[in-house]
């Protein structure tokens, strides 16, 4: 649950912090086999814990009620016709996400392409 949180923590400063250093901080998270890259299945695992903390528990969230500051976490994850994302396309997204993020095609992320992921400024 700490680990959960402190990921969560850093999901969210991805979307007010800039720099190499904040990026290292998100791969502490996400990088768990310590590789220095993130697979899809390490980005998987990572985006699950962030959806833990971004809904609450909750199975769904309305996303015109996302906070301003998570929203760019959200860019690439499809909203139901109710305005709803559910944690079902949160999760369903990761592939895509995870292709889209890995800007030099090498299928992994690094620092940089995780931070711009969650929706904070690559370094």
């Amino acid at each position: 649950m700490r680990k959960m949180m402190a990921a969560a923590a850093v999901l969210a400063a991805a979307t007010v912090m800039g720099g190499r250093a904040q990026a290292q901080d998100m791969m502490s998270f996400a990088d768990t086999n310590m590789d220095g890259k993130v697979s899809v299945e390490e980005y998987k695992a990572f985006l699950a814990q962030g959806w833990m903390f971004l809904a609450m528990g909750a199975d769904k969230i309305k996303a015109a009620e996302i906070d301003p500051m998570y929203k760019p976490a959200f860019a690439g994850v499809p909203v139901d016709a109710d305005g709803f994302v559910t944690q079902a396309a949160w999760n369903d997204s990761a592939d895509a996400r995870f292709k889209a993020a890995d800007k030099n095609s090498d299928g992994s992320l690094n620092a940089e392409e995780l931070t711009a992921s969650m929706g904070g400024p690559p370094g």
